[in-house]
């Protein structure tokens, strides 16, 4: 009989837990305060003194303080006895040398609170002045994530519903040597304090509401469906859905409706929540490319995408398409499978059209001898490791060629 000494027990425990692989549990991030309401952009000040905060980097959208809706912000720092330093440099997607550039004012001011203010790109390139304040690398090393730390606060206020970036881990960042999209992520890029005030998203025009209320549902069909998925993140994502199919044709028809921008708000920030802690997919992955290739809005090039990639997904998603289908609205007790499934790709694509948005990426300039390099870039993206079937670069080119036809191929 072997006697078992300490040191061997230790070992074989040891051994032990590094085989086993906990498949129920699930580890979930989110804002540490969530302010919500109209006009709550005036509770701001106590916020961040309750965060700790004492001189404020303020990142802006140049046309959002053009238009002069940081002022409520700015007050509501001053008020609080808070010192602010603007930087509204942001004009259009945020890219390494725009986060460079926020980097050093940052460092230079000494503030010790970044507060991105506006669309996604302004949180973007907030939350990335925040975590790479201290780093000297290139950003294309940040592929694969891996931020756990950064020296400063992080906020984020949209005026957009849609990147759910005021929720996330993750921020996104062209390489300007590269020519390519980084996500960036890591649990140092969930913000400190997210503030939702439809009040500030009343003058959004109807066309950008269009497609960034797109870019979140997205946002919830990836994260619900996604491999990486659980049932906290799987309920965020389906009641996203809910809400957008119900607030988003209201809000982009009729811009000054404070319930629906508050509810778009809200469903823009649930799905942050999900994808952020259940990972996308395919639609991501491709249009991160598209976008860098070609110029087209995220939110655009998402919409374009959405359809045909749940199509091709239907092989693996079937019954999680059918239970979207409720949430769509479209489901009836007579319906198969089948037919639950085939309707929510049905009722998306309808939605998009109804909401003005393209549906093929036809009138974009695109050119088919750059799908094999769009498609090897979308297999090396980050969004990918959730999507639930397995794809390679002759599939994702045969996506793009039927994006580009506008044939969703729904038979069968």
């Amino acid at each position: 009989m072997t006697t078992l000494t300490p040191d061997t027990i230790a070992t074989i425990v040891t051994q032990t837990l590094q085989q086993c692989h906990f498949n129920s549990g699930f580890t979930f991030r989110s804002p540490a305060i969530t302010v919500t309401g109209p006009y709550c952009v005036n509770q701001l000040g106590s916020a961040l003194t309750e965060l700790g905060a004492k001189h404020i980097l303020l990142v802006a959208d140049k046309m959002v303080w053009q238009l002069g809706l940081t002022a409520s912000c700015q007050t509501a720092i001053e008020l609080a006895g808070l010192t602010l330093t603007l930087f509204s440099d942001i004009q259009g997607e945020p890219d390494s040398e725009l986060v460079a550039k926020g980097v050093a004012m940052l460092n230079q001011s000494g503030a010790d609170f970044v507060l991105g203010f506006g669309g996604g790109s302004a949180l973007d390139t907030a939350k990335a002045i925040a975590v790479l304040g201290n780093y000297n690398g290139a950003l294309v090393d940040f592929k694969v994530g891996g931020l756990a730390s950064r020296p400063v606060g992080l906020g984020a206020i949209p005026t957009t519903a849609g990147t759910g970036s005021e929720a996330t881990d993750i921020t996104v960042i062209k390489d300007v040597v590269n020519n390519i999209k980084v996500p960036v992520k890591g649990p140092a890029l969930v913000p400190d304090l997210a503030l939702l005030d439809p009040a500030l998203m009343l003058g959004v025009p109807s066309h950008i509401t269009a497609a960034t209320g797109i870019d979140t549902l997205t946002h919830a069909i990836e994260a619900y469906t996604s491999r990486l998925s659980n049932p906290l993140a799987q309920a965020y994502a389906y009641h996203s859905i809910e809400m957008v199919v119900k607030a988003l044709p209201v809000a982009v028809g009729c811009g000054d409706d404070m319930d629906m921008r508050l509810n778009m708000a809200i469903a823009a920030y649930k799905a942050g929540l999900s994808f952020s802690n259940a990972g996308l997919g395919l639609v991501h992955a491709v249009s991160h490319q598209v976008g860098a290739f070609y110029h087209i809005p995220h939110g655009v090039a998402n919409a374009i995408l959405l359809p045909y990639v749940m199509v091709f997904n239907r092989l693996c998603c079937e019954n999680t398409y059918a239970e979207i289908a409720k949430a769509l609205g479209v489901d009836r007790d007579s319906m198969t499978t089948r037919e639950r499934c085939q309707a929510a790709i049905l009722k998306v694509r309808q939605l998009i059209i109804d909401l003005g948005l393209p549906t093929s990426l036809a009138g974009f300039n695109v050119n088919p001898n750059d799908f094999t390099a769009i498609a090897e870039h979308a297999l090396s993206d980050i969004c990918l490791t959730g999507t639930p079937r397995q794809v390679n670069a002759a599939q994702i080119v045969a996506l793009l060629e039927q994006a580009l036809a506008g044939d969703l191929g729904m038979e069968g």
